[in-house]
């Protein structure tokens, strides 16, 4: 739960839980591929360094996180179709020192969508930061799926888990996307640029701790 303290070795204990084996169906949107032309098509440009580090806000965790994820930076186990990602960061304390030895979490839906909640966890998984405080994933960019009657924007959850600290639980959201202003949680500070990269695209996000 957000807030709590808890050291790497409990992490570590959370993730010898069992998952459940059912695919979350969510009401998705009928076209995915359209939330990703349309950031791309948008004017984003990252903000220069200005170096300062502002600490990352807190989010909702949401309903579809399983504590069970496996250690991987590679999200799509399976195969899928869809818009490849390569998303990476910097963790710092508020003082902009890299962290060492860090762990970031993060799950998202797939890019239907849904979130699978099977034994393969595929779109969840960790990685410990190096020296640097240095994280990296590659994924594909996520579906979009209805809150009600909306449409809640693109996005990656995440939990920053550091010993003795309580645990970071946030979002990732994605400047253009066209659902962002109607979303009740989706904030400035926490979107970023998705850029052309290849064949797909990637995203830099920076987590600063307090």
């Amino acid at each position: 739960m957000p807030g709590d303290v808890i050291t790497r070795r409990g992490f570590m204990g959370l993730t010898l839980g069992a998952a459940s084996t059912a695919l979350t169906a969510c009401a998705r949107d009928s076209d995915p591929m359209t939330s990703v032309d349309a950031i791309l098509a948008g004017t984003c440009e990252p903000p220069p360094p200005d170096g300062t580090c502002t600490v990352t806000a807190q989010d909702i965790e949401g309903p579809y996180y399983l504590p069970a994820s496996p250690e991987r930076s590679e999200l799509d186990t399976v195969g899928d179709e869809g818009v490849a990602l390569a998303l990476s960061g910097v963790v710092t304390d508020a003082s902009c020192t890299p962290l060492l030895d860090t762990i970031v979490e993060v799950w998202h839906a797939d890019p239907s969508g849904a979130y699978d909640n099977s034994p393969t966890m595929n779109y969840r998984g960790w990685v410990r930061t190096g020296v640097e405080g240095i994280y990296a994933f590659t994924t594909l960019v996520p579906g979009r799926y209805l809150n009600g009657d909306t449409l809640r924007p693109s996005h990656i959850h995440f939990k920053v888990w550091r010993d003795g600290a309580p645990v970071l639980t946030s979002q990732i959201y994605f400047a253009d996307d066209p659902q962002l202003d109607d979303d009740p949680w989706a904030e400035p500070a926490r979107t970023v640029c998705l850029e052309r990269d290849g064949e797909g695209v990637s995203a830099v996000f920076d987590i600063t701790l307090a």
